[in-house]
């Protein structure tokens, strides 16, 4: 019974890195990306991986979510329907459900998207301010507020 779970639990994690990567390919903005993050979280996972794993199906398991991460890590940014998140419970913040988006340009560019009781954080390069606030015009619906701080 053990084997099956844990089977059940690799083709699902399997299913998660091939649905994000079919949205890496929808990204029209990346956000930007910290690698200290990632190299910290790697570190976790592997440490995890390699102090618990007892089995090579562990060891699978462990690789399998190791790359789930980082597939859902690099699949963020704004795509043609909106923004693409990290989080499961709302991946995709779709134009229309756009309360207010604050863009606040210094070292790079922050952007806190709020809608309904939910507020998200995405950080873009700052060579990509341009194309962000040409996107956030064209698609983000009338009623939603856009907001731009410019910090030097």
């Amino acid at each position: 019974m053990g084997i099956l779970i844990n089977i059940v639990i690799q083709l699902f994690f399997i299913a998660i890195i091939i649905q994000r990567l079919r949205r890496i390919k929808e990204i029209i903005i990346p956000i930007r990306k910290k690698y200290i993050q990632i190299i910290i979280a790697l570190i976790v996972f592997i440490s995890i991986t390699y102090f618990y794993a007892n089995t090579w199906i562990n060891y699978v398991t462990g690789i399998l979510a190791i790359l789930m991460f980082v597939s859902m890590w690099l699949a963020q940014g704004i795509i043609s329907k909106g923004f693409i998140s990290m989080y499961k419970c709302k991946e995709i913040i779709s134009w229309n459900e756009i309360e207010k988006v604050m863009v606040i340009s210094s070292k790079d560019i922050k952007v806190k998207v709020s809608e309904g009781f939910m507020q998200q954080i995405f950080y873009f390069k700052k060579s990509d301010y341009d194309k962000v606030i040409t996107i956030l015009k064209e698609n983000l619906p009338k009623q939603a507020k856009l907001q731009t701080i410019l910090n030097k």
